[in-house]
């Protein structure tokens, strides 16, 4: 519009400057009004948002925090009884087998993931376009399907039984949609000039996405990684069909473990009021675990890119 008016001859381009100012000036109040009024609509969004938010987490941590002690993280649940009825012991079996069911999980699902996400986003075939389609399918899909798939194939087909790499499958299974996902986004991110600039070396094509590309996405992929992680620690249907709980501390792949999800799913069911409150401690162990995850996952997506600019 400035390139027009300076182009125009002078009488005209007063003219237009004069046109354009009246139609600002008469429309202006009409625009301050929805300006305000959008963003005080913004604004009652965020608080709808927020205060659910907000009151959830003060009741996590207002019935939590009195239940976590050194016992707590460090003992193994015991059964209340008539005689003990507030005795239940800790939850140590339960961070362990989750600490477990998760890096068993990682080890499957990231480097799959990965190399799909970079196939993905490399090629334009169909059977590219397909795998695409599938993870993002698989990303809205309900997480006890999950845990029927893994039940199905490997404790009842396969003949695994109740243990912890059936659960870490189906848990990887959860996780591959969200890294696959999120290489592919990353992997599209890297300049082209880069791809470029590898083939003009005489780099073949695998060798420019395994060495320039890859290291060039990391910081996206590290970061859906983590956040695959985040949610794959929460998540009760696919444990609940293929660990089958304990009450030892068990990490070992074909064992039967317990998980931080599966516990609150059972206590919160029992009848003693001991074992009911203990649910709170455990949802904020899973909260800030879940927490730290994503802020170091935004950390360090955020250092890389300070240190890449």
């Amino acid at each position: 519009m400035n390139s027009v008016i300076a182009n125009a001859p002078t009488e005209l381009g007063h003219e237009l400057r004069a046109q354009i100012r009246r139609t600002a000036n008469h429309t202006r109040a009409r625009r301050v009004v929805i300006s305000k009024i959008m963003i005080t609509l913004s604004m009652l969004a965020l608080l709808v948002a927020a205060v659910p938010l907000v009151f959830l987490m003060y009741q996590v941590i207002k019935n939590g925090w009195p239940v976590l002690s050194k016992d707590f993280f460090t003992t193994l649940p015991q059964t209340p009884s008539l005689i003990t009825p507030t005795v239940t012991g800790g939850v140590s079996n339960a961070i362990i087998g989750t600490i477990a069911l998760n890096i068993y999980a990682a080890l499957m699902a990231v480097p799959v993931g990965v190399f799909a996400g970079i196939y993905v986003a490399e090629n334009n075939t169909k059977f590219a376009s397909a795998l695409r389609i599938i993870a993002q399918t698989m990303s809205g899909a309900p997480s006890i399907m999950m845990g029927l798939f893994g039940f199905t194939l490997l404790v009842r087909d396969f003949n695994l039984g109740f243990s912890a790499i059936a659960g870490s499958f189906a848990l990887a299974v959860l996780m591959l949609p969200v890294i696959i996902i999120a290489t592919e986004i990353s992997v599209r991110n890297v300049p082209q000039t880069l791809r470029e600039a590898g083939l003009a070396l005489g780099a073949k094509e695998h060798q420019v996405s395994l060495k320039v590309v890859l290291p060039a996405a990391l910081s996206g992929i590290v970061t859906g990684a983590i956040l695959a992680i985040s949610r794959a620690v929460g998540e009760t249907a696919p444990v609940l069909l293929t660990i089958g709980g304990g009450f030892i501390n068990a990490w070992q792949p074909l064992h039967p473990v317990s998980a931080l999800p599966l516990t609150v799913y059972m206590n919160a069911k029992s009848e003693w009021p001991a074992q009911r409150a203990q649910v709170w401690g455990i949802a904020l162990v899973l909260v800030a675990f879940i927490f730290v995850l994503s802020l170091g996952a935004r950390m360090w997506a955020s250092r890389k890119q300070k240190v890449n600019s």
